[in-house]
């Protein structure tokens, strides 16, 4: 079951990757894109601890699941942990381009779809160096 429920959030965050790749060049959408962004992380982060037997995922902290992400991967001595740095600043932002009274401009939007791109890019390996359960994607 835990190799399914891994699946599920891997398609679900290579949908949203998608989604923000396809409508981050039009102006009208960038704030769709960018909370596709953050929504990708969110998930590919989801899988990651689904992976690594944490079965206590919540849509209230995706700080304290980044933490947990963090503590969970510490014990696999993992030469490359840079990521969370692009996870914490999606995360970070999630809030002003949710509900935010004024627009970012265009170097904000291009950080956060950056930033998008290099976590899902370091989540997919991790994912397979640690063979994980269920763990496939698209991109092999």
């Amino acid at each position: 079951m835990q190799a399914v429920q891994v699946q599920l959030y891997i398609h679900r965050a290579t949908d949203f990757l998608e989604g923000m790749q396809l409508t981050r060049t039009d102006e009208s959408y960038w704030n769709s894109s960018a909370l596709l962004a953050i929504h990708s992380a969110v998930s590919y982060s989801d899988a990651l601890r689904l992976g690594l037997g944490d079965q206590k995922l919540s849509a209230d902290d995706h700080q304290k699941a980044a933490d947990t992400l963090h503590t969970l991967l510490a014990s696999r001595n993992l030469e490359d942990q840079s990521a969370f740095k692009h996870l914490r600043f999606l995360l970070k932002r999630k809030s002003l381009v949710t509900y935010g009274n004024q627009r970012l401009d265009s170097t904000d939007y291009e950080a956060l779809f950056t930033n998008a791109e290099r976590f899902a890019l370091w989540a997919r390996k991790t994912g397979r160096k640690l063979n994980l359960a269920g763990w496939h994607d698209d991109e092999q």
